[in-house]
Formats: C-alpha cells, sequence, structure tokens
C-alpha cells in the first residue's frame, strides 16, 4: 500500500486505524478507500445507489453523496482533456427532450440545449442558453431558428451522431435529473463514451 496523495510508499499506521505518510505526512483510512473504491466499482458497472448500497452493505445516503462526488470529478476529468485538445473536427448543436415531455406542445422550453464538439476522435460538451429564454417565440420559431443559425461543419456528424445515440440511451436509466444537475449527466455520458479512466485516488 501507498500514500493515497502523493504515492509515498512509506506509511506510519496509527492508533486509530489510519496511516500516515513519512513524506506528506497527510493521514487517510484505508476502509474510507476500501468504501469509496466499491463504490466507484458499482457505478462504473452502472449499478443503481439503491444496488450498490445492498450489494455491498453501505448506506444509500453515503452511495448517493459519493457518486455526486465523482460525477464532479469525471466533469473535471472532462475539462483536463479538452484543454489537451490539437484540433477540433467539428461541432454541432443539439436540443435534448426527455422522452416523457416529447408529447407536450411546450417542451421545446424544457428541452437541454448544448453544444457537442469532436476533437480528435473524442467528445466535448458545453451547455448553452437556457430555452427558457425563447418562451416569448413560438414552438415553429424556435424550430425555425435552429434551421436557419445552423452552425457550418468541417465534416460529416459521423462521431458526434455516435455520441448522441449513446448519450440517448445513457440517460434513460435515470429519471427526474433536475436542471441544475443535468450538466454533470452529460458530462458522465461524455466521459463514458471516450472511455476516460476513474481511480480512487482521484477522489481525494
Amino acid at each position: 500500500m501507498s500514500c493515497i496523495y502523493c504515492n509515498h510508499y512509506i506509511l506510519y499506521k496509527l492508533n486509530d486505524g489510519y496511516y500516515k505518510c513519512a513524506k506528506c505526512k497527510r493521514k487517510f483510512s484505508p476502509k474510507k478507500i476500501e468504501r469509496k473504491a466499491k463504490i466507484l466499482k458499482g457505478f462504473l458497472d452502472l449499478l443503481t445507489p439503491n444496488e450498490i448500497s445492498k450489494k455491498y452493505n453501505i448506506s444509500y445516503s453515503t452511495v448517493v453523496k459519493e457518486i455526486k462526488n465523482k460525477r464532479r470529478v469525471i466533469a473535471d476529468i472532462c475539462e483536463k482533456e479538452f484543454l489537451k485538445k490539437e484540433n477540433i473536427n467539428e461541432f454541432e448543436e443539439y436540443l435534448y427532450i426527455p422522452k416523457s415531455l416529447k408529447k407536450s406542445p411546450n417542451s421545446i422550453y424544457k428541452a437541454q440545449n448544448f453544444l457537442t464538439i469532436d476533437y480528435g476522435g473524442n467528445i466535448y460538451n458545453i451547455m448553452l442558453s437556457n430555452m427558457k429564454n425563447y418562451e416569448t417565440l413560438s414552438p415553429n420559431e424556435i424550430k425555425s431558428m435552429f434551421r436557419q443559425s445552423k452552425i457550418i461543419k468541417i465534416y460529416e456528424k459521423t462521431t458526434i451522431k455516435k455520441f448522441w445515440i449513446f448519450f440517448e440511451e445513457f440517460i434513460k436509466k435515470f429519471k427526474g435529473i433536475s436542471e441544475k444537475e443535468f450538466f454533470y449527466y452529460l458530462k458522465e455520458a461524455e466521459f463514458r463514451f471516450n472511455g476516460y479512466k476513474i481511480e480512487v485516488k482521484d477522489l481525494f
């Protein structure tokens, strides 16, 4: 075992069960690391919080809290990976309307609007203006506006279309996602689509 913070190999075991690193002097609990590892495994396996809680005998509230933290870490990983970009192949705007709202005449005002970018075969998403800002326009006027202001692309939208299909399937697993949290679910889909990696040490 090495330090979860600096990876140094010399550790001191303390009386309270914690370990202290000889280099960075920080303390950590092996039990906490094990719990985080189990929740991370369940999360990556796409288990629900309830399934993770039952499988590993961890309180439901702890699992939910840990998963929220994981999504924030994942969003940071996606941001850092995008900053390494060398070129952008194409980009296109997307309106996501939950299936439960699609039959509503005013569903377009509740859509999530985001820009999807293909950079070197990977995907990056940026949230755009809230569709509530267009409530003074009719649904037909909005659709016309989006057709007329279509973003110019460099190549065919193959990777972007694949991501949108992936995202639509991925997001169906969740119900009642708040507007505030939608960004983190979008980033999780981006993270999984790109095949990025996350380890327990990234959660500290």
